[in-house]
């Protein structure tokens, strides 16, 4: 599930996520979605919600690459959207 709390300390986040410029140097790439239904289930799909509670993750943006758990390249196109590769946090988000 991709719906997706931003906090501002990164003690309250789960995921420390870095915004990258380059898919190829992305883990994740992520197409935002203004509904709550299609992005269930799908980690490259996120919708943006305003509960803590709501949320099936709270992530912090950090500006330090080897500081994040997770690098994000924001992609206009559903089916791009996805795991560039194997990593830890697949399916948990």
């Amino acid at each position: 599930m991709a719906l997706v709390k931003i906090k501002n300390s990164r003690g309250a986040a789960d995921v420390l996520v870095c915004e990258v410029g380059s898919r190829s140097a992305a883990d994740l790439l992520v197409c935002v979605l203004g509904s709550r239904g299609p992005a269930r289930n799908n980690d490259g799909l996120w919708c943006f919600v305003e509960s803590s509670a709501a949320a099936s993750v709270k992530i912090c943006w950090v500006q330090s690459r080897s500081a994040a758990d997770l690098l994000v390249c924001f992609v206009t196109s559903r089916g791009v959207a996805g795991w560039r590769r194997a990593h830890r946090l697949q399916g948990e988000l």
